[in-house]
């Protein structure tokens, strides 16, 4: 998929930066990314483009797959590659954010290359405030509707079976089983109250579920 978003965001960041910035005709700026098939893992906001960090010791705790049986996940560091775009005002700011205000970016898409069964968007937050709770569900929700931007991205995301939004906060929410999630959704939530379901803006209508939770697996 970097391939991909590097040739489509050209089309995404005309439509959404500021009308002050100049249009981008051409982008060599390639998304970073990592690749793990760890069983289990933790995310968090590094800022360093390694976002993979021990077993809950993290924001965001992951459980992948099978001790013998994983999946071979990319996690791209979308947020940090948005904000690698920035233009010159002529005003003396030679590293203006393109992002018009209000625009808000997810930190990582998260994708197995193995069997297209998860496609993931994940949001970290540190803070687990109303404020920062509404803010985190808008950064979702805005990632989803910049990529479906894109008939190109729109298309790879669709062929994977789970469509998942995250919303991971410093909590102590409890694991998730995501095995058959549209079908077993009700029955999900009868054995664990916990995570807690939300649809904010555009997630569903791009056919997304979303939870907040701290825990993610990823059943094989």
């Amino acid at each position: 998929m970097e391939q991909i978003l590097k040739d489509e965001i050209v089309g995404i960041l005309n439509e959404i930066q500021r009308s002050a910035a100049p249009q981008i005709i051409e982008n060599e700026l390639v998304p970073v990314s990592v690749k793990t098939s760890e069983h289990k893992f933790d995310l968090v906001d590094s800022k360093d483009g390694f976002p993979l960090r021990d077993f809950e010791t993290g924001t965001a705790h992951y459980v992948n797959g099978k001790e013998n049986e994983t999946y071979n996940l990319k996690i791209i560091c979308y947020d940090d590659y948005l904000h690698q775009f920035t233009y010159d005002d002529g005003n003396g700011h030679t590293h203006v954010n393109r992002l018009k205000d209000g625009v808000k970016v997810s930190d990582f898409l998260i994708y197995d290359e193995s069997d297209s069964k998860y496609f993931i968007v994940h949001e970290l937050s540190d803070e687990n405030s109303t404020k920062k709770i509404r803010v985190a569900r808008k950064q979702l929700s805005d990632t989803l509707n910049q990529l479906y931007k894109s008939n190109v991205i729109s298309k790879f995301i669709d062929e994977f079976t789970n469509k998942i939004c995250f919303l991971s906060a410093k909590d102590s929410r409890k694991i998730i089983p995501t095995e058959d999630m549209a079908e077993g959704f009700n029955e999900i939530y009868r054995i664990l109250p916990e995570p807690i379901p939300f649809n904010f803006g555009q997630i569903g209508t791009h056919g997304f579920y979303a939870f907040e939770t701290s825990f993610v697996q990823l059943s094989k």
